[in-house]
């Protein structure tokens, strides 16, 4: 009889580890773009007005549906050695001292961690990578690529247009929603491969410019995973679109993490 019940309590024992190892952080990729419009990325945007009364009630709708989520962290795009910095501006925030730019950062970031009570927001960027558009540009242009250089223009045209015309139409939610889905992702990771011809042969702009960029995303999720302790149930991770499409791509074959549609969360 004991050795019947100690059989049973090991059975038990094996299912309950079994599960324990099986459990995954869920992960939820939130790509943005940026809320105040800094002018930082090769293509140009008109400013969405995140401060304006409408937008502001469009915010706290994503908001909420991500406090509904419940991340126990969430990561941020701003440099790691910022740290220190980050925690003083949130500590300010939770206690009615700040008041909030547009960034999606604050936007996003600060109110959903302030809700849920949370001592501090992870600053995970790395920004010590090279992206040398302008030097790509010139090789093609050497080459005499007419068609490459019609492509990236026309590339740049439509994305423009395609977000300037959403920002028009569309809510905050559904220009998110847009930015996350599985076709723009695809388009946001293909494009650079796109570049892998630019130059004459010998000159690696093309490759050199999209391992870099790669590198640099590498980079983020290492300071991701370095920050993870195994018993976070959900986390957000709020970058730049462009960022978290390669994330993504990334991140899907850890067996320790669940990718969460953005789509599961903002519906």
């Amino acid at each position: 009889m004991k050795k019947i019940l100690a059989l049973c309590l090991l059975c038990v024992l094996i299912a309950v580890t079994g599960y324990t190892q099986q459990k995954k952080t869920q992960v939820l990729l939130l790509g943005s773009f940026h809320f105040d419009n800094p002018g930082l990325d090769v293509a140009k945007f008109e400013n969405a007005n995140i401060l304006s009364q409408q937008r502001q009630k469009e915010v706290l709708e994503v908001v909420e549906k991500i406090r509904l989520f419940r991340p126990d962290k969430i990561f941020i795009e701003m440099p790691l050695g910022r740290q220190q910095q980050l925690d003083s501006s949130f500590n300010k925030y939770k206690r009615g001292e700040l008041k909030l730019e547009a960034s999606e950062v604050h936007q996003i970031a600060y109110r959903v961690a302030k809700e849920l009570n949370h001592p501090g927001l992870y600053a995970v960027d790395y920004t010590e990578a090279d992206f040398p558009f302008d030097s790509l540009m010139k090789a093609a242009t050497a080459a005499k690529q007419l068609a490459f250089l019609e492509m990236v223009q026309q590339e740049i045209e439509k994305v423009e247009k395609d977000f300037n015309e959403a920002l028009k139409t569309k809510t905050v939610k559904e220009i998110l929603l847009h930015h996350n889905s599985t076709e723009v992702m695809q388009e946001a990771v293909g494009i650079y491969y796109e570049f892998l011809v630019a130059g004459e042969k010998g000159n690696h702009v093309g490759a050199y410019l999209t391992s870099e960029w790669w590198r640099r995303n590498m980079v983020i999720y290492e300071n991701i995973l370095k920050t993870l302790n195994g018993k976070e149930e959900r986390v957000l991770v709020l970058f730049g679109s462009g960022h978290t499409a390669l994330l993504y791509e990334m991140m899907k074959y850890n067996k320790k993490l669940e990718l969460v549609p953005l789509a599961d969360v903002l519906k």
